[in-house]
């Protein structure tokens, strides 16, 4: 019998997926009827989520909120999943969306399956099992159909466009590996704050975001705490809690329900229009939900 760890880490995984996808509504909303760039939103995004959660920790249990600092050899592994996994994934994320497209961006960011599979089954001496190899398929395929239409000549895009799609998806795999050993010892919500925080001073710093234009109106305000609040505080937490119940190969492949999701905030927000390809990338990936979670074994323990 499946254990409840196991059934509520899918779960936990699903709404995390659900939640970076209302977080490219959000920011989709932004880019079209605010023109801001990431260069403004990312840097914001980040700090102001790991403010907010470390604030939570603060009330959660005062006495452990430097915990993870005070131990000067947890720097580089913290250090390189703030920087790495957490601001080099997002920026190069949106900014390859502001140099592409949202789909295009999306489709070549889940390749970061293959790469967390492989290294998977590296580390556990293994061939993948044949479960993992269909799940992966359907959700390559049901991605690609969100993201294309069938029609391979739709990712033509630049060099520049294709490098930072290709380094979003390798710092996927980052993200997920980098901070399991910290979040054992420390808690999620407690190196995943540290980590945003780190990586908004950075690239806020960089980015000199005290000279851009951001947002004015209201209605930007609120898809700015979109953004943060529920699609990187919220998502960040529960795929990473998925991660250590599941597995991150499983976790990744679940958190394939994120175009499903965004997908169905623009139809019903945004008033994007879907054609039959649209529906057939739905199905394949809600395909590849059902059969993760009806898998009687977990196949990988990071």
């Amino acid at each position: 019998m499946r254990s409840k760890n196991y059934i509520f880490g899918i779960f936990i995984t699903l709404i995390g997926g659900i939640l970076w996808g209302f977080s490219g509504a959000c920011g989709a909303y932004l880019f079209k009827f605010h023109q801001v760039g990431s260069d403004w939103l990312v840097p914001y995004r980040l700090l102001l989520s790991g403010i907010l959660l470390l604030i939570f920790c603060l009330f959660k249990n005062p006495k452990t909120i430097f915990n993870p600092l005070k131990n000067i050899y947890n720097y580089p592994r913290l250090i390189f999943f703030a920087l790495i996994g957490l601001m080099m994934t997002q920026y190069s994320y949106f900014y390859a969306i502001e140099l592409s497209n949202p789909a295009v961006a999306t489709v070549l960011q889940y390749t970061a399956p293959v790469f967390i599979l492989g290294l998977a089954c590296f580390y556990d001496k293994r061939l993948p099992s044949k479960i993992e190899f269909y799940a992966l398929i359907l959700a390559a395929v049901g991605v690609f159909l969100l993201a294309t239409h069938g029609k391979i000549d739709t990712l033509a895009l630049s060099l520049k466009a294709l490098i930072f799609c290709l380094i979003s998806a390798l710092c996927v795999v980052v993200y997920n590996f980098a901070p399991q050993k910290l979040a054992r010892v420390y808690g999620i919500e407690l190196v995943l704050g540290w980590g945003l925080v780190i990586g908004g001073v950075v690239l806020a710093l960089y980015m000199q975001v005290w000279n851009l234009d951001g947002v004015s109106r209201l209605s930007g305000y609120l898809a700015l705490g979109g953004v943060v609040i529920f699609g990187t505080v919220l998502a960040f937490s529960f795929y990473l809690w998925g991660v250590e119940l599941i597995g991150a190969p499983k976790a990744s492949m679940i958190a394939a329900i994120e175009p499903v999701s965004a997908a169905m905030f623009s139809y019903f927000w945004l008033n994007v229009e879907f054609a039959a390809y649209d529906l057939v990338g739905f199905i394949a990936i809600m395909l590849c939900v059902l059969i993760l979670s009806k898998d009687k074994k977990d196949e990988f323990k990071c």
